[in-house]
């Protein structure tokens, strides 16, 4: 009996961690609209974000960013490290985020796994042709 119940609640447990709907088959469609646009924290790249599906969900979502420069230019050669973290919790995703560049300004971000409701920050590192940091916030119902 104590066996029994003690699977019942780890099995809530983890239900309550993770799940959800969202893409997982690499086939995700990104709408013209952004989701937010923001500046990078020195102002000198301004980011788009859009997300699939958008607004995202609990569990697997994709991102696209844009970055461009004050001009308006794409922003190309950048090296994107993304780290997941729900400040509210204290922790960030166990699964790391892959990040692909696709040419004018464009990078995607997939297997992005935001187990829980709350805010999401995408905490960002950018280097390579432009050092700066970048942290959009994601409400997750």
């Amino acid at each position: 009996m104590r066996r029994a119940f003690q699977l019942v609640v780890a099995a809530a447990l983890l239900g309550a961690c993770g799940g959800g709907a969202g893409p997982t088959d690499g086939g995700e469609s990104f709408p013209d609209a952004p989701l937010l646009s923001l500046s990078s924290r020195s102002g000198g790249l301004h980011l788009e974000l859009r997300s699939s599906p958008q607004p995202p969900v609990r569990g697997k979502d994709a991102v696209r960013l844009t970055f461009t420069d004050d001009g308006g230019a794409p922003v190309d050669g950048l090296d994107v490290a993304v780290q997941p973290w729900m400040p509210a919790m204290g922790h960030g995703s166990s699964v790391v985020p892959t990040v692909t560049a696709r040419g004018q300004g464009e990078y995607d971000l997939s297997n992005l796994y935001l187990a829980m409701p709350g805010t999401w920050e995408l905490r960002m590192t950018l280097s390579g042709t432009a050092s700066d940091d970048a942290t959009p916030s994601l409400q997750i119902p």
